[in-house]
């Protein structure tokens, strides 16, 4: 694989200069200190989706008052022009309520599952891509499992505003007929005591989630997409999603103590967070910060709290250049291989699991 070739074809380095220092700038502000740079991300949002031929929401970082709305989608086989005819529409939708709303965030990512993803590209000539896998229940000799709840769309909306998270679900939802909907699974995250120092949420066990997230976009471009070489050249800016709701036991957590509790994560608390040195090989930092072949393997997180006093947790989503990057990290989280299972899943239970084919801006645009 050709990174720099790939990257410096796409990248145009006047705007990607740009874009850092506005973002900046606006996870330090309140929602409206400044309307201006707010329609610059948006507008720069839509511009770095076009440079790496991705979908908006995958690269954009996270902002200190971010609302998330994830919506899992099982169809049925019929109607399926009906179908693919709203997955048309979803960025005409998605522009129409940016431009009657200015100076708000609105992005969108759509994500197939793997028999769709199968049938649809099979129907327009597209090749599959080369490293997608099918996701599976995973047990382990620990005793540790991750369910397989499957999906045939999946949808992530990302706004500074709940309601137009809201209204941009809705009006997808209801651009398809309801007698192909089995199922519709919908989760609302949100930010959580963001950090005004490095502009990231916490989960709701306190401990800042994405520090290990790629800084700027080329680096978050490297770990999330199909680069150059990676597969054909229509698939390159497409991506591969591991999408897990999490149900936390916030009472049994709470009852440890903060040195436990930083020992379970393998950081410490506060915006100043640091990765506990030895590691602990139980901790969740140990079972997912690997490398392969000497190299650290990076995905790009995009993952909110959700709920409410009676049931919550996090909804984990998180985007890679090859889904093997998750099956890795999921793997060494249930102790597959080694016995070692990571002690978060003590106090927090995988109630769903897929894995998505997120489609390159060129493959959205032929398959719908």
């Amino acid at each position: 694989m050709n990174e720099t070739n790939y990257f410096d074809k796409l990248k145009k380095k006047t705007l990607t200069k740009s874009i850092e220092p506005i973002n900046e700038n606006y996870r330090k502000s309140s929602p409206v200190k400044d309307l201006q740079i707010a329609k610059d991300i948006q507008k720069q949002s839509v511009a770095i989706s076009n440079i790496y031929h991705c979908q908006t929401g995958i690269l954009t970082p996270f902002n200190l008052y971010e609302h998330g709305l994830y919506i899992i989608l099982h169809l049925t086989n019929e109607y399926d022009n009906d179908i693919r005819e709203a997955c048309r529409k979803l960025p005409q939708i998605k522009e129409s309520l940016s431009q009657l709303h200015p100076g708000c965030r609105l992005e969108a990512t759509l994500g197939i599952g793997y028999s769709k993803t199968q049938e649809w590209l099979a129907r327009t000539d597209i090749p599959f891509p080369k490293v997608f896998i099918e996701f599976q229940e995973k047990n382990s000799s620990t005793g540790k499992t991750m369910p397989c709840t499957g999906g045939d769309l999946m949808l992530h909306i990302r706004s500074d505003r709940k309601d137009l998270c809201f209204e941009l679900g809705q009006q997808f939802c209801q651009s398809i007929p309801d007698d192909c909907i089995i199922e519709l699974d919908e989760t609302f995250g949100f930010s959580y005591m963001s950090s005004q120092t490095n502009g990231l949420s916490q989960d709701l066990t306190g401990f800042e989630d994405g520090n290990e997230n790629p800084k700027g976009y080329e680096l978050r471009a490297k770990a999330a997409l199909i680069c150059d070489g990676d597969d054909v050249p229509i698939h390159i800016g497409g991506s591969f999603a591991l999408t897990q709701k999490w149900k936390h036991n916030l009472n049994q957590w709470a009852r440890l103590s903060q040195e436990e509790q930083e020992n379970v994560i393998g950081r410490t608390k506060g915006e100043e967070s640091k990765k506990i040195r030895p590691k602990i090989s139980t901790s969740h930092i140990s079972r997912t910060d690997l490398k392969e072949n000497g190299v650290d393997i990076k995905v790009v997180r995009q993952s909110l709290p959700y709920g409410g006093m009676k049931e919550h947790g996090l909804f984990f989503i998180s985007y890679a250049s090859n889904p093997n990057k998750h099956e890795k990290q999921l793997n060494s989280m249930i102790g597959m291989d080694d016995g070692i299972y990571d002690r978060i899943m003590d106090f927090s239970t995988p109630i769903t699991g897929n894995y998505w084919f997120i489609p390159s801006i060129d493959v959205y645009e032929k398959v719908f």
